[in-house]
């Protein structure tokens, strides 16, 4: 009965911590307004990225910038030039991390913009705004700047599983204790503690190697951003690499505390005193 007992605590406490794991990553890395900018900040040196989002904002300033007719042509080389060295810019790197910022927002906070629906989307207004800057600087006329100019990641998938997301993620530290101190009850209660505390070691590696699979699925999701939409694409490429990067510490912390256990297991029982007859 002890054993039994023992067991389902063990695999109690084995399935809150394959929760708990990716939900504190996702709390700190994406429901976290900080978080996700250090998470996804990287990404805006990132050359490939680079070409593709020049393309769309100098697509968008043109669309979006209200121009004099005899400014037009004018404008329209200096736009394409500038959204080319948009990267090289003075304050291109204050620019991106606001469109993060912004983009953050509209995906978990849409009541905050009447125009956001809680799908993803990302706001490089303050791209756009940086190039009406150069280029107003250029061309000696004040060129207004949109509050906003969206790029949909249309994903919908993704965006259905974002209300879940939040509310695992605010419960990730909680699913942790609970973990811990049911392998703690566990123990306690077992016949064999020491045979205990291997099985939940492999047990722990098990829920290491599903999270390892688990990254890899994610990564093939975010791939799938914006079908049709190059700059949405790579944006969803790149987020998954960034993402599985970030959680490979994860992943290895699990297998060496996993490791451990089954040593201080295996350890635990050659050092039980032999019954003597």
């Amino acid at each position: 009965m002890r054993s039994a007992g023992s067991a389902v605590l063990v695999i109690v406490a084995l399935l809150l911590a394959a929760v708990a794991g990716p939900s504190i990553w996702a709390q700190r890395n994406v429901v976290d307004e900080a978080g996700f900018v250090q998470l996804v900040g990287p990404l805006g040196a990132n050359t490939e990225f680079q070409n593709g989002l020049a393309n769309v904002v100098a697509t968008q300033s043109a669309a979006q910038l209200t121009l004099p007719p005899q400014l037009q042509n004018l404008a329209a080389g200096l736009i394409v030039s500038t959204a080319q060295s948009l990267f090289s810019q003075p304050g291109y790197a204050e620019a991106w991390a606001e469109t993060l910022r912004r983009s953050h927002a509209l995906t978990f906070a849409p009541g905050t913009n009447q125009k956001a629906t809680g799908d993803l989307n990302l706001d490089i207004a303050p791209m756009v705004g940086l190039v009406a800057e150069k280029v107003s600087a250029d061309i000696g006329v004040k060129l207004p700047v949109p509050g906003e100019v969206l790029i949909s990641m249309d994903q919908p998938a993704v965006a259905k599983a974002m209300p879940l997301v939040t509310t695992l993620a605010g419960s990730g530290v909680w699913f942790a204790i609970f973990a811990v101190v049911l392998f703690v009850l566990a123990v306690v209660v077992a016949k064999y503690r020491s045979r205990t505390v291997v099985l939940a070691g492999l047990g722990l590696a098990l829920v290491a190697m599903v999270w390892l699979l688990g990254s890899n699925w994610v990564v093939s999701q975010l791939g799938a951003f914006g079908t049709g939409n190059d700059i949405a694409a790579e944006f969803g490429t790149q987020l998954g690499a960034l993402a599985r990067e970030s959680w490979r510490w994860g992943i290895t912390a699990a297998f060496i505390i996993a490791g451990c256990l089954v040593v201080v297991g295996v350890l635990a029982r050659m050092a039980r005193p032999t019954p003597t007859t």
